[in-house]
C-alpha cells in the first residue's frame, strides 16, 4: 500500500475510534453559549459593587470568612487587617506582597462569582505529622485586578473564567488526642485543665474565664492558622478527556499508518497496527503508574514525611534569597521526590521544585516568571530523637497558652498540648542545580 493509500486508512481508523470512545468520555454542554454565561454578562456580575469579596455568594460562613481573611487585607492593602493565626512564611509572603503593593500605591483586588463549592460546600480533612489539616477549593469565574489608589484605575486585569480559590489551614493536635486517626479532632469544643487551679475547663470560645479561680483562659492553640491561598485556572473534566483522546487517537493513527504502509496484507497490517498501539498505550500507562509507586516508595523511606512542612521550608528559602524588590510574590508547586538517602542520624532528599515568581516592576504591569530547580535538602532522620535535652526541661512560658511550664516526655506544653518546634526536624537546603 503506497503512502497515500495508507495515510488514508489510519485516518479513517483514527477517525471512526474518535467518534466510538468521544460520545462515551465527552459530555456535550451547550449553557457556555447562553447569554448570561458569556464574558461581558459574567463580567458585569464580577464587577458588582459589594463591601467584601464573597458577599452575596451562597457560602458557609465559615468557609467565607476563611478566605476573607486573606483577601480583605489585599484589597484593602492593610497588614493590620491579617489574622493573627498564620503560618510564619507565608504571612511574610503575604506581607511582602502589601508591602510591594503599598510601594506602588497600588491595591490587588479579587473578584469573584458564580462560586461552586468543592465538594458541597465542605472541607477536605486529614491529619499528619502531628496536625489536622482541612482544605477549601472554590470554583469560580474570577477577576483579578490590580488598581491604583490614586485614581482608582486598574493598571492590569486578569480573567479566568474557570478559576479555583484554594485555601489551606492547619492545626496543632495534642500528643495526648493522638490516640486514633482522625480526620477532626476539635470539632465543637475542647476540655483543658486551667494553667492556674488545675480545674477542668470546656473551651467554647477564644476567650473563656475559669469558673473556680477566675482565671482568663485563651484558645488560640486550637484555632486554624492559614498554611497557604492560591488562585488558578484549571481546564475542565470535558477538556482533560478530549486531549488524552486526541493523544490516543494520535498514537493509534501512527501505528497503523506505518503498519499499512510496511506490511502488504491489509488485514494483517490494521491488526498489527491496532496491537502496536494498544502496546504503547500500555507501556506509557506503565511508566506513569511506576511513577507514582516510586514517589510512594521514597515518601515511606522518610520519618514523620510532610510535603506542606517541606514546602514551608522551600518558601522559607526563596524569602531569604529574594533579592529583587521587584519581587511581589512567589509560592512553590509541584514537588516531585528524586532521590532519598538514609544514614544513621540524617536524612537527605534530592527534589525537583516547580517555582513560580510574581515581579511588579515600577510603572509596569506584574508579570509572572516560572522555572523549576533541583534542590539538595537535609535534616535528621528522626527529628524527635535528641541526643541530650539539656536545658530543654526548665520552665519556660508557653508560646501558645502563655501558662509557665516544664516540657513533658514528648516535648509538649503539659497544660495546651503545644508541640515545641523541633530545630532538628528542618529541612535545610544543601544545594541548588538549575
Amino acid at each position: 500500500m503506497n503512502l497515500f493509500e495508507a495515510f488514508l486508512m489510519a485516518a479513517a481508523v483514527a477517525i471512526a475510534y474518535l467518534f466510538s470512545i468521544g460520545e462515551k468520555v465527552i459530555h456535550v454542554d451547550l449553557s457556555g453559549l447562553l447569554p448570561k454565561n458569556s464574558k461581558s454578562a459574567k463580567r458585569r456580575r464580577l464587577l458588582v459593587k459589594c463591601d467584601t469579596p464573597l458577599q452575596g455568594e451562597k457560602l458557609h460562613s465559615e468557609i467565607r470568612k476563611v478566605f476573607e481573611k486573606v483577601m480583605i487585607p489585599l484589597w484593602k492593602s492593610d497588614k493590620q487587617l491579617l489574622s493573627a493565626r498564620m503560618d510564619r512564611n507565608f504571612r511574610r509572603k503575604i506581607e511582602r506582597q502589601i508591602d510591594s503593593l503599598s510601594r506602588r500605591k497600588l491595591y490587588r483586588e479579587i473578584r469573584v462569582a458564580d462560586v461552586v463549592p468543592l465538594p458541597q460546600n465542605g472541607f477536605k480533612r486529614w491529619s499528619d505529622d502531628g496536625r489536622e489539616w482541612r482544605e477549601s477549593v472554590l470554583q469560580c469565574s474570577a477577576l483579578e485586578r490590580f488598581v491604583s489608589t490614586v485614581n482608582g484605575r486598574p493598571i492590569q486585569e486578569i480573567y479566568r473564567k474557570n478559576a479555583f480559590l484554594r485555601i489551606l489551614q492547619s492545626r496543632h493536635v495534642r500528643n495526648s488526642d493522638r490516640t486514633q486517626k482522625k480526620e477532626n479532632y476539635y470539632a465543637d469544643s475542647v476540655t483543658i485543665n486551667c494553667p492556674s487551679c488545675g480545674a477542668q475547663v470546656t473551651l467554647d470560645s477564644q476567650q473563656t474565664v475559669c469558673p473556680y479561680c477566675g482565671g482568663m483562659l485563651q484558645s488560640d492553640f486550637y484555632d486554624w492558622q492559614t498554611e497557604a491561598f492560591e488562585i488558578y485556572e484549571q481546564m475542565g473534566t470535558n477538556l482533560r478527556n478530549a486531549l488524552l483522546l486526541l493523544a490516543s487517537a494520535g498514537i493509534l493513527f501512527v501505528c497503523v499508518f506505518f503498519c499499512l504502509w510496511l506490511i502488504r496484507n491489509t488485514m494483517v497490517s490494521l491488526a498489527a497496527g491496532v496491537g502496536v498501539a494498544v502496546l504503547v498505550t500500555v507501556a506509557i500507562l506503565a511508566i506513569a503508574v511506576y511513577r507514582t509507586m516510586r514517589q510512594e516508595k521514597m515518601v515511606g523511606q522518610i520519618v514523620r514525611y510532610s510535603e506542606n512542612y517541606l514546602r514551608s521550608c522551600i518558601i522559607e528559602v526563596l524569602d531569604r534569597k529574594a533579592y529583587s524588590s521587584d519581587l511581589m510574590d512567589y509560592s512553590v508547586g509541584t514537588i516531585l521526590l528524586k532521590k532519598v538517602v538514609n544514614t544513621e542520624e540524617t536524612t537527605t532528599i534530592t527534589v525537583k521544585v516547580y517555582i513560580s515568581e510574581t515581579y511588579l516592576p515600577e510603572r509596569k504591569r506584574p508579570y509572572t516568571r516560572k522555572y523549576k530547580r533541583t534542590l539538595t535538602l537535609q535534616r535528621a532522620r528522626y527529628p524527635k530523637r535528641r541526643k541530650g535535652d539539656g536545658k530543654f526541661f526548665v520552665e519556660k512560658e508557653c508560646p501558645s497558652c502563655g501558662a509557665n511550664f516544664i516540657p513533658d516526655a514528648n516535648h509538649c506544653c503539659s497544660f495546651c498540648g503545644y508541640g515545641l518546634q523541633v530545630v532538628n526536624s528542618k529541612w535545610i537546603v544543601q544545594a541548588v542545580d538549575k
